[in-house]
């Protein structure tokens, strides 16, 4: 009976299995009883991922609530979180204290979003759009987003503001995804997309985009020609961009056209070279030829384009002596009113090769208004502009250059719209330019007038200077004397003067220049010093490094060999001097031997005494060699014949060791008998040297050691005792 009771009873809950998405405000489990009621009700939870067997009870409050019937009880579960993921037990006590419990468990859907971003990596053509998608997966669905930005460099991240329609689109809940409008530098960075729910708030991983820019290439020449034989020219390519260029070239096409030819990145030899730089790639062309000129262009990428610079037309003139441009001319100062339309011109005398003339103002070079002419030997530019009134007081600066001296010369001029102010006088310098190395140079500026009166500075490389210096100012005229020793460091270099009285809004400034004259090193002669007479010989003489170029020449003794000697003349532009090379080629005579062929170079001003080498000449007749090379050729033509006899003699003894055994039992029965050869040999051979009474075939007799040879001529007959042992006992019959 009881066993047919309590097999009648059942526990059952609903759902059994059951799931609720996170942030859910409720979830009911339903337990009911049948066979019987229930006395008593309990609800009990533990973790589904617990191992210990742990069980809290669960009693009704803000977060359970339990029901209880006579048949049944519900679990309400409000506010549906991850933690409520848990198996609930549900237990009923019946009469006599029999309890039964079954389990009901539920799974919480939802959670922490899942944020995805794409690209990761991405490069962007500047005034380009970028998508930036972001990805968003999980329960409960994004209830906000948001974009993070870090630009490049060490900036700090701070948030978008997607609201800006003119810079992005998107980024919100309807479409999480951004996109970046005209992309810029400053739009290069690091971004992130973030996405918050009930649950709390994602972070993608990074997407970082790189700005891309067009690259701008700039190339430069000065603006005055090379010369055949400078030792070196440098065509300057500037690159502005992001990112850096990571490849570049140059290219060269002739002047009149054709196809154009490469100078490859990393291009490092005798003739050229490109710096490795991505900023700044210059070609160096070293020892300038005709052939060199041409119009270049350099060339770069970044990856995604490529970019080609504005050209570049390097001209070469023929080889020549350099020389420093005529101090500049400019006009006097001008009396303008305001709008009126004032010509300055600035010109410059002789200069090779031909000087460039610029107007600066502020410092600034003049393009506009601005046309250069040349006649003869005289190049002048003119500045033409409509003044204003802030040109009152305006100092203009005139500068002229061809790449001799270590920098521009200048001089300065002025406007004024009141004649009666009383700004310093234009220096004027007054001093040699030449000087030879280690000579005093003295130099005189003068300024006259000024109101009040002008101070006076000498400067070089822009800098004041103060040692040598004695000033004085005497019935209005201010006088600065710069006194030094003439060194390699002041070679062409160019000494400013300026005179100021605070008037003018600058200085108004002249400038001079010296020459140092210097000796080369010793010159070097090559070639070669015995020849045969008829023969032709090359010799090259070398004086290297002097200023002014040194004159080369060579002479046998007294003779100058002016009309044969070629002379090639190139100028180092580093340290300014000169490297003079000259070759002969001539034919000596006879004659000319033990005399000594010299080069002579003459250098410095006023300085009669070469620097002379020489090289003692040989010269041998084309008989007196051919004679000995037949003697040489007849000793050796002996020498071969007596290895060839000797050969012979050793190749027969040895051919004849087996007969040697016979001939001795021979000798036996024939003790006094001697074999006898008989030879015919010419009369006039008769009485010379032992070598011709050899004979090539002998008998060597054990008791007897001579052989007895008998040779006839035509009218004696002479018999030899030869001994064999070496002895020298010879009888003649």
């Amino acid at each position: 009976m009881t066993c047919f009771v309590l097999c009648q009873i059942s526990l059952k809950v609903n759902p059994l299995d059951g799931t609720a998405v996170y942030g859910d405000v409720s979830y009911t489990i339903e337990c009911t009883i049948t066979g019987t009621q229930a006395t008593a009700w309990s609800w009990s939870k533990s973790s589904i991922t617990s191992t210990s067997g742990n069980t809290a009870t669960i009693s009704s409050g803000s977060k359970y609530s339990i029901e209880i019937y006579p048949n049944a009880t519900d679990l309400t579960i409000y506010n549906i979180v991850e933690e409520d993921e848990q198996e609930f037990f549900c237990q009923a006590t019946i009469g006599g204290g029999l309890k039964f419990q079954t389990t009901s468990r539920l799974i919480v859907n939802g959670g922490l979003l899942t944020v995805t971003i794409s690209p990761t990596k991405a490069d962007v053509l500047q005034g380009q759009f970028q998508l930036i998608s972001c990805f968003i997966t999980g329960e409960p669905v994004a209830s906000n987003i948001r974009w993070y930005f870090t630009p490049t460099g060490p900036k700090q991240r701070h948030l978008l503001y997607t609201g800006n329609t003119a810079k992005y689109s998107g980024g919100n809940t309807q479409n999480p995804s951004l996109t970046v409008l005209n992309f810029q530098s400053s739009d290069s960075g690091t971004y992130v997309c973030s996405a918050s729910n009930a649950v709390g708030t994602s972070t993608s991983s990074y997407s970082v985009l790189r700005f891309i820019s067009d690259l701008n290439i700039t190339a430069s020449l000065t603006p005055y020609p090379a010369i055949v034989g400078d030792s070196k020219v440098t065509l300057s390519c500037t690159i502005n961009g992001e990112p850096p260029a990571f490849g570049w070239d140059w290219t060269k096409t002739q002047v009149d056209g054709g196809s154009s030819e490469i100078i490859a990145q990393g291009t490092y030899n005798a003739k050229r070279q490109i710096i490795r730089s991505a900023t700044n790639p210059n070609l160096n062309i070293f020892s300038i030829t005709e052939k060199d000129e041409g119009i270049y262009n350099c060339r770069a990428n970044n990856g995604k384009r490529h970019f080609i610079s504005n050209p570049v037309n390097l001209k070469v003139l023929e080889a020549s002596i350099r020389t420093a441009p005529g101090e500049p001319e400019t006009s006097s100062y001008v009396e303008f009113q305001i709008g009126m339309t004032v010509i300055l011109s600035c010109s410059s005398t002789g200069a090779n090769p031909p000087p460039s003339v610029t107007w600066l103002k502020d410092d600034i070079v003049i393009t506009s208004g601005t046309n250069t002419t040349t006649s003869g030997n005289i190049t002048t530019t003119t500045l033409t502009f409509t003044t204003f009134a802030d040109d009152n007081l305006e100092v203009y600066e005139c500068q002229v250059d061809n790449g001799f001296l270590r920098r521009p010369q200048v001089k300065t001029t002025y406007l004024t719209l009141k004649p009666s102010i009383n700004p310093p006088g234009q220096p004027e310098i007054t001093g040699s330019h030449q000087y030879n190395l280690g000579d005093t140079v003295k130099m005189i500026c003068r300024s006259i007038g000024g109101n009040p009166l002008s101070t006076l500075n000498w400067l070089r490389d822009d800098n004041v200077i103060t040692n040598g210096i004695i000033s004085s100012t005497n019935n209005g005229v201010t006088t600065s004397t710069l006194t030094f020793t003439a060194g390699l460091k002041d070679h062409l270099e160019v000494f400013e003067c300026q005179a100021n009285n605070g008037v003018l809004n600058k200085p108004l400034t002249t400038t001079t220049y010296i020459e140092v004259y210097f000796a080369p090193t010793f010159p070097i002669l090559t070639g070669p010093t015995n020849l045969i007479s008829g023969s032709t010989g090359t010799w090259t003489c070398s004086s290297l490094n002097g200023y002014p170029a040194p004159t080369i020449s060579i002479r046998i003794q007294d003779r100058h060999y002016t009309n044969d000697l070629i002379i090639l003349q190139s100028y180092n532009v580093i340290d300014r001097s000169y490297t003079v090379t000259g070759t002969l080629d001539v034919v000596p005579l006879s004659n000319n031997s033990g005399q000594n062929l010299c080069c002579d170079a003459s250098h410095l001003i006023n300085n009669k005494v070469p620097q002379s080498v020489c090289l003692q000449l040989t010269i041998e007749d084309k008989e007196d060699k051919n004679i000995i090379i037949y003697a040489v050729i007849g000793l050796v033509a002996i020498l071969l014949l007596f290895i060839i006899i000797m050969a012979v003699l050793c190749n027969n003894r040895n051919g004849k060791s087996q007969n040697r055994n016979r001939d001795r039992v021979y000798n036996e029965f024939n003790g006094n008998r001697g074999q006898s050869h008989v030879y015919d040999i010419p009369q006039d051979h008769r009485y010379r040297n032992s070598n011709y009474l050899t004979p090539t075939h002998r008998t060597a007799d054990q008791h007897n050691q001579y052989l007895t040879t008998t040779y006839r001529t035509s009218d004696l007959s002479h018999s030899y005792f030869l001994p064999v042992n070496g002895s020298s006992r010879i009888s003649t019959t």
